[in-house]
C-alpha cells in the first residue's frame, strides 16, 4: 500500500519535468528543437550527395560511366573499386561543353563541396561548379578554374537542392573530358 502511494504521489509530482527545471542547464528546450532542426536542414553534417543518401544524377542519359553499373557512379560509398583488366577506377565522365547534375533529396543548407578528379595521369580539367538553390533555377557559381586530384571548395552557407559540374574547357591532355571519381556535399563548422 506505501509503494503504491509512493508512485502516485511521484506520478503526479513535478518531478517528470526534472530535465527543464536543471539551473545549470546550457540549453533551454527551445535551443535543443532549433538544433535539431538546423541539423535535419545540414543532411545530419553528414554526405548528402551520395546514393544512401537519395541524391541521383540527373544528367545520367548523356553522361558515359567507367566500370561497373554501381561502382562507377560518383554518388556511391566505396571510391576504391578498381578494375585490374583495364587498369581503371570506376567513374563518370562528360564531354566538353556537358555537365554532370547531382540532384539532393531535398534542399540542404551545405557550404562545402568535395571531388576527386581522374588522376591516373597529369590531367588538369578546366571547370565550372554551379550550387542550384532552393527554388531549382537559380545558379551560383562557387568554382572556375583548374581542377586536379582532390579539391576542396568552400562557399557561403546556402540551401541547395543540385550541384552541376560544367565541362568548360576539357583538360589539357590527350582527352578533353571531365572525369569524376568522387562527389561529395555536407556542412562544415
Amino acid at each position: 500500500m506505501k509503494l503504491l502511494f509512493l508512485l502516485l504521489l511521484l506520478g503526479s509530482s513535478d518531478l517528470q519535468n526534472f530535465y527543464a527545471a536543471d539551473a545549470y542547464a546550457k540549453c533551454s528546450e527551445n535551443d535543443v528543437y532549433i538544433l535539431r532542426e538546423r541539423s535535419n536542414i545540414r543532411g545530419h553534417y553528414k554526405d548528402v550527395a551520395s546514393e544512401s543518401n537519395g541524391a541521383i544524377i540527373s544528367t545520367a542519359r548523356i553522361n558515359k560511366f567507367i566500370g561497373s553499373a554501381f561502382l562507377a557512379s560518383p554518388l556511391r560509398n566505396s571510391i576504391y573499386y578498381f578494375q585490374n583488366l583495364i587498369n581503371n577506377v570506376g567513374h563518370i565522365f562528360a564531354e566538353l561543353h556537358e555537365s554532370v547534375i547531382i540532384e539532393l533529396l531535398q534542399a540542404y543548407e551545405l557550404n562545402r563541396v568535395r571531388f576527386r578528379m581522374w588522376d591516373y595521369d597529369d590531367r588538369i580539367t578546366d571547370i565550372q561548379i554551379f550550387v542550384i538553390g532552393q527554388d531549382r533555377i537559380t545558379e551560383t557559381e562557387i568554382f572556375n578554374g583548374l581542377a586536379k586530384d582532390v579539391m576542396n571548395i568552400k562557399f557561403p552557407d546556402q540551401l541547395v537542392s543540385k550541384i552541376k559540374f560544367y565541362n568548360k574547357n576539357g583538360a589539357n591532355t590527350a582527352t578533353r573530358r571531365l572525369s569524376v571519381i568522387k562527389i561529395q556535399a555536407f556542412y562544415v563548422f
